[in-house]
Formats: structure tokens, sequence, C-alpha cells
């Protein structure tokens, strides 16, 4: 019995050491530290409206929430905060149909406040300017 007892404690010594190390060996970009954002999409086509909701946690875990946890948290680092500058991306599936799509983000970015909204014309427009930000 008291080999067993000194197997687990000695066990838990162990894990107890090493997972502090393992932990700080996964380097975290000190910029895209701290950016806690709820993100919404409400997509109306005719008389139909849908909505998306996902929490984007920056750094996170990829697959966490966000579809697009790593390259969402790099567009929002580049945009400094800023979802008016976002970098979008010059590549989309579009049609001319108008079925506007409102996006919205409500959080903290760096210990700062968001609070943006904004209505494009569908989902090509919200793409190319948003890029992966808002696809879920």
């Amino acid at each position: 019995m008291n080999k067993i007892i000194t197997t687990l404690v000695a066990a838990g010594l162990l894990t107890a050491a090493i997972a502090p190390a393992a932990i700080a060996a996964v380097p975290i970009d000190p910029a895209t530290r701290d950016a806690h954002i709820t993100l919404t999409v409400a997509r109306t086509q005719g008389e139909t409206e849908s909505l998306g909701i996902v929490y984007l946690d920056c750094p996170g875990t990829p697959g966490q929430n966000h579809p697009y946890t790593a390259q969402a948290c790099t567009d929002l680092h580049t945009a400094g905060g800023d979802f008016d500058r976002l970098p979008g991306t010059d590549r989309a599936i579009c049609s001319n149909d108008s079925a506007p799509v409102t996006v919205t983000a409500h959080g903290t970015y760096r210990s700062r406040t968001v609070h943006w909204e904004h209505t494009y014309e569908n989902d090509c427009e919200r793409q190319l300017a948003t890029g992966l930000l808002f696809e879920f």
C-alpha cells in the first residue's frame, strides 16, 4: 500500500513539475493577447433570417469556437483591432443578389472596448471586406 501511495505522489509531483515547462514552451504572440470578442452574422433573404454567433479569443485554440481562429486573430491584429481596417480578401464567390448581411463585434481587444456593426449588401461584400473573421 505504501509503495502505491509513494508511486502516486511521485507521479503527481513529476506531472506538476513538467506541466509548467510544457505550457511555457508554447510561444504566444504578445501582439494578439487579450482579444475576447462575440461575433454575430445576421442574414436576411426574403422573409428568412438566420443568425450565427461565435466567440473569438486571441490567442485561442483552433477549433474551440471560431472555425478559423488563427487567421481571424491574425487579421484582427493586422487591423490593430479596428474592424474598419480588416485586410479582407480579394477572392470570393459572388452573385448580384441583394441579401443584406449585418455583422457585429462586441467585447475587448487589448483592454479596449469594442462595439462595431456594419451591414453589407450581401455575403460576397462581407467576405471581401472582412475575410475569414465573420466566416461561420
